[in-house]
């Protein structure tokens, strides 16, 4: 568990299930995978610790992301991408949505990430190949034309539209 801030509070991270120092996120955004985080107390950051153990995808497949991630962005490639596209986002998060985007395509069968079977001192050996370079460069456009929305916004009007539902 890391020290807390000096206001007492840690900052919670829905998408990783974990808690961070506010000097370990700037602008609240978490340092793995770039979504929005809340501020929780320390007792609740600790609960959420320990249920979310049991909840949190293993390890590997978080260090499986991180090589994908590794993969497309070096060489300035993620930067040259984000230059280009121009997105509404900051740059972390707007790996974490491309990492994500090429994970689904891989998924979807449109992009497949290469990685050799032993570990390899030549870069080339790890490299994703796009099967269909249009979808992706569509994919990657449209990501990058989404306005940022900022979660905890989202949630209230969400809770708005609710209350309102319940009203009636």
């Amino acid at each position: 568990m890391s020290t807390p801030s000096p206001s007492g509070t840690y900052l919670w991270c829905e998408t990783c299930r974990r808690s961070y120092r506010h000097d370990d996120a700037p602008e609240s955004l978490c340092p793995v995978c770039g979504e929005f985080m809340r501020p929780t107390g320390k007792m609740n950051a600790i609960l959420r610790g320990l249920m979310a153990n049991e909840l949190s995808p293993s390890p590997i497949v978080t260090k499986h992301r991180q090589i994908v991630r590794l993969i497309w962005t070096r060489n300035g490639q993620g930067e040259q991408y984000y230059r280009l596209l121009e997105p509404n986002m900051p740059y972390n998060r707007f790996e974490a949505k491309v990492t994500e985007l090429i994970c689904r395509g891989a998924e979807e069968g449109w992009a497949e990430i290469v990685i050799p079977a032993a570990p390899n001192t030549d870069e080339r050996a790890y490299r994703v190949e796009f099967r269909d370079e249009d979808r992706f460069l569509a994919e990657l456009a449209g990501l990058a034309a989404e306005p940022e929305v900022k979660r905890r916004g989202k949630r209230k009007e969400e809770r708005g539209k609710r209350e309102e539902v319940s009203d009636s």
